[in-house]
């Protein structure tokens, strides 16, 4: 008779432990074996030749995998990519061999052994101007409060101010953790809305949700618009620009405000355009990491950053069925990921399903999202989005030693 073979898909430290145990392993040995079972795949992109030759010849000699460019051997090309493949311990060895390289590899080595670590992590704190989240075990909840007359999904139903303010109270009863107000569409083809017309749509909002407590973000790419919000009592800036608006970093600064920084190619008016990409997931990454970094370096704290790939924005159907499946690399920046699936037309062309029809695809959409790295979402419908994202964090945390 054959014995029963099953495979093990260990994502925690904790996981591979409990496992270990099960099987009777020795507790010293256990220790050794837990980091052998966690095994990477690693692009390092913009290497010099050097640096590539080196890298690969390191991670080679331990037993590891790194592919270069063909002319890195013979330094015919300015630059090289690495993919490296190998286990947690076979990083921690080659981080080990770069500190002691020159090619300014220890840098690098450093910068791995960052990536994996932020890739390790399981819940973030998120701090805005005066509350602060913690996201990962339960992911947060962003209730969208459109004060526009032409908003793809719901424009016009909320153009009033006290219909706005009724709405997101029930929002915020429905579970939401904070508003996100916005005074012009991004819709694909939206036309820019002058900044006095923002906002005069968005203070009387603004004003009222800070008067009862309401946790609120102001959705806006306008400096102006996002400091008369946070002086209103606004905890957060969620920009589809990431911080285009020269001012607008100095005044998320200032202000000490949560920022979400947006991936768009071109603007709401052009952007569906031209939704081709040579390295969709690349090309998205290194925008937010770019971005990332020039917060930082404008002031703005770390704990304060959320990233969001832009689902919808700049991209065709299959290019956001792409980055949902493949959201996980993006954890690799350290940072909160939020998801805005919510009834957006890349659901619509996978299901027929037509504005508010599309809420069992959202939920599809926003569940695989959250299992595949997303902190937080982006939703019309918070209490059915409440519930999904309730499963989704309990079916996560079974594999992450929660």
């Amino acid at each position: 008779m054959r014995p029963p073979v099953r495979y093990l898909e260990i994502k925690s430290i904790e996981h591979a432990n409990a496992e270990m145990e099960r099987a009777g392993v020795d507790p010293a040995g256990a220790r050794i074996m837990a980091r052998k079972q966690f095994h990477y795949n690693l692009k390092v992109a913009g290497l010099t030749p050097a640096q590539a030759n080196v890298i690969k010849q390191e991670m080679l000699s331990i037993g590891g995998e790194a592919a270069v460019a063909k002319g890195a051997a013979s330094c015919s090309v300015a630059e090289s990519d690495a993919i490296l493949s190998g286990t947690l311990r076979q990083y921690g060895l080659l981080v080990e061999k770069l500190k002691y390289q020159s090619f300014s590899l220890p840098g690098v080595g450093m910068a791995i052994d960052e990536a994996l670590d932020n890739i390790a992590k399981r819940s973030f704190v998120l701090k805005g101007r005066r509350r602060e989240w913690t996201l990962g075990k339960k992911t947060l909840i962003m209730g969208i409060l459109n004060v526009t007359p032409d908003s793809f999904s719901d424009g016009g139903l909320f153009f009033d101010r006290d219909r706005a303010v009724e709405k997101a109270l029930k929002m915020v009863e429905d579970g939401a953790d904070w508003i996100d107000l916005g005074g012009e569409s991004t819709r694909p083809g939206g036309e820019p809305v002058p900044v006095e017309e923002e906002l005069k749509r968005v203070m009387p909002v603004a004003e009222a949700l800070s008067k009862m407590g309401v946790a609120f973000s102001v959705d806006t790419s306008k400096a102006r618009v996002a400091d008369e919000a946070l002086k209103a009592g606004a905890e957060a800036i969620n920009d589809v620009s990431a911080l285009s608006d020269p001012a607008m970093a100095e005044v998320c600064a200032r202000h000490k405000a949560a920022v979400v920084l947006m991936h768009m190619r071109g603007a709401p008016k052009d952007m569906q355009k031209d939704t081709r990409y040579r390295d969709l997931i690349g090309e998205v990454f290194s925008f937010l990491s770019e971005r990332v970094d020039y917060a930082v370096d404008s002031g703005i704290e770390r704990e304060r950053i959320m990233i969001d790939p832009g689902l919808g924005f700049g991209k065709s159907m299959e290019g956001n069925i792409e980055m949902i499946s493949r959201l996980r690399e993006f954890t690799s920046l350290g940072l909160p990921i939020l998801v805005g699936a919510s009834r957006k037309s890349f659901i619509g062309a996978v299901t027929g399903a037509k504005g508010p029809e599309r809420l069992p695809g959202t939920l599809a959409a926003s569940t695989v999202a959250v299992l595949n790295g997303a902190s937080a979402l982006r939703v019309h419908d918070v209490k059915e989005a409440r519930e999904a994202a309730a499963i989704a964090d309990a079916v996560k945390m079974t594999g992450l030693g929660g």
